[in-house]
Formats: C-alpha cells, structure tokens, sequence
C-alpha cells in the first residue's frame, strides 16, 4: 500500500545518520562583509592560474562561525540534542558581541587547505563553546578538539600552486581589511550534506537565552 512505502521510507530516513553542528550563522550585513573580504582576496590570488582547480569559494549562505562539531548522530536523538541545547542557553544572560578582523589559514600559509576571516578573542565566546562541549560531550563521542577556533571559513583549497600559499601570506602581512562587529541573538543546530559542490547546510533550530528553541 502506498502509506506503507511512505511509512517505511520516514523510517528509513529516521535511522540514518545525521552530519550536525552547532554555529553561529551571521546576519546579512556580516554576510556582506565576509563577501566583500572574500572578493577581494580572491581578485588577489586568482591571477595567474585556474581558480576552478584550485579554489572552493564558500557561498555566502554558508557562511558561519562553529561552536561545536558533534558529527555523525543518529536522527532519533535530535530531539534529545535540542532539549540539552534549550537548558544550555536559558543559563547564559546574554551572549558574545564578535568582532572580526583578518584573514588566516589552517595550517599554514605555505600549505593552506582553509581559508578563513578571524575573530578576535572573546571571553563569552569561549565560555560558550567550552559549555556546548561539557554538555554534550557526554551524549556524543567528542574530543577536546572538537571545539572549533572561533572563525569563518571563506575557501577552501586543492592543487594549490606554491606561489598561491605566498601571496596568501603577503595579503595578510600587508592588507588590513575592515572591522566588523555583531551583536550574538542565538546559535543555530546544522544539518550538514555532502554534494559534489561541497557541503549544503540546513538550519534544523535555533536556540537564545530569551526564546530557547525555536524549530525552522
């Protein structure tokens, strides 16, 4: 019977693994800022080779600062996660105020495989992150190392030319890019998927200290 196939198809989708993490995803006049950043490295680093073999430019709709990477969890326990997630922010009176400044590279210029816009530090920043990691890392095998280094990844690299490493290192030697700073309202549980263009993100709740959950 067709409600049979639907029924079996929602259980087969309720069994598979979720790819999650928990991020701060920027506002549009922070996306617009990250983007001017973004084009104008890449008029930089682009000269003089092809871009599309080298280069993954992160869309602006993916753009987002990662609180804590949980992996691969199984989509029953979502519910359980959202319910951690809403105590977690109703203890926390206000959060971080970002201020993001220059660009860096994982692991290093001479060798970079992500590029990223950096944020300063930040004391509420960080008590945010060690709380999602103490709280859920007794629900899902995580690692110390899960917490992120508070940035914004804007490319990611392959077959990257030797100069291209160098000219990244210069641009962030010699180029001071504008400030900008935003005023944290929540923190967001992504579902990440893997696609022949790179990752799609799809906001499952958002969470903040006045409102808790908030499913979209």
């Amino acid at each position: 019977m067709e409600s049979d196939r639907f029924q079996t198809l929602e259980q087969q989708d309720h069994a598979v693994p979720f790819r999650l993490f928990f991020s701060i995803n920027p506002p549009p006049e922070v996306i617009g800022h990250l983007s001017a950043i973004q084009n104008e490295v890449r008029q930089v680093l682009e000269v003089g080779f092809d871009p599309h073999r080298s280069v993954r430019w992160t869309r602006p709709t993916q753009f987002h600062l990662t609180v804590l990477f949980l992996g691969y969890v199984p989509s029953s326990e979502i519910a359980t996660l959202e319910g951690v997630a809403t105590e977690l922010m109703a203890s926390f009176t206000e959060l971080p105020t970002l201020t993001l400044d220059n660009i860096g590279s994982f692991p290093a210029f001479h060798r970079p495989r992500v590029l990223w816009v950096g944020c300063r530090s930040n004391v509420l920043l960080q008590q945010l992150q060690s709380r999602f990691l103490a709280a859920f890392s007794q629900r899902v095998p995580l690692k110390e190392n899960e917490g992120s280094y508070p940035h914004i990844t804007i490319a990611r690299f392959r077959h990257l030319p030797r100069r291209f490493g160098e000219r990244m290192r210069l641009l962030s030697e010699k180029h001071r890019f504008p400030e900008c700073i935003w005023k944290v309202n929540s923190v967001g549980l992504m579902r990440s998927v893997t696609g022949p263009e790179g990752a799609e993100y799809t906001c499952l709740s958002n969470f903040s200290p006045e409102i808790g959950a908030d499913g979209s």
